[in-house]
């Protein structure tokens, strides 16, 4: 579907616009489930050390 997309005769800009949103929405969902992450480990750490 991306080859797709990137294959269709769109203007460069638009490409890069599609690249730079993906990559962006890639990115934000990375860092919000690192904080997800070690918000609950943090909990667990300190459940257990109580």
């Amino acid at each position: 579907m991306l080859l797709q997309i990137f294959n269709s005769p769109i203007e460069s800009g638009a490409q890069l616009f599609l690249l730079i949103v993906c990559i962006l929405i890639g990115l934000g969902a990375g860092l919000s489930a690192i904080d997800i992450r070690s918000t609950l480990f943090k909990k667990d750490s300190e459940e257990d050390k109580h």
